[in-house]
């Protein structure tokens, strides 16, 4: 499949939110933004721990439902969570023959993340 026929997406991410930018009539554009869940207050230490774990397998899930459909991905973003999400999305079937690429960036205004994307697949 030529490069230009390839569904391609770059995903901007940390543990509070992702933006997944792919194209859209031609042009790479900002198409989703997903939340993290978060929020949950328990009393122990033990249950904080479990319940971070579970909501960012549940944030880890619902961005690899959005990310199936393309063929290479850039996942970039401050801290690990970049590399988090490249790990559980090579632990699925479904994302074996898809090319994913980590790379380190900081904080970046939507402008920016646009044109990081469109400047790695061009």
């Amino acid at each position: 499949m030529k490069h230009n026929e390839q569904r391609l997406a770059g995903v901007w991410v940390d543990h509070k939110n992702a933006f997944i930018i792919a194209k859209d009539a031609g042009q790479f554009a900002v198409k989703e933004r997903i939340d993290a869940p978060g929020g949950f207050e328990a009393e122990s230490e033990h249950h904080r721990n479990n319940a971070k774990q579970a909501d960012l397998l549940s944030y880890f899930k619902s961005l690899s439902g959005h990310l199936q459909h393309y063929d290479q991905i850039l996942l970039f973003g401050t801290g690990i969570a970049q590399e988090q999400l490249n790990n559980f999305l090579k632990e699925d079937a479904k994302f074996k023959d898809v090319t994913i690429t980590i790379e380190n960036t900081g904080h970046l205004t939507d402008p920016q993340m646009l044109a990081k994307v469109r400047t790695f697949f061009n």
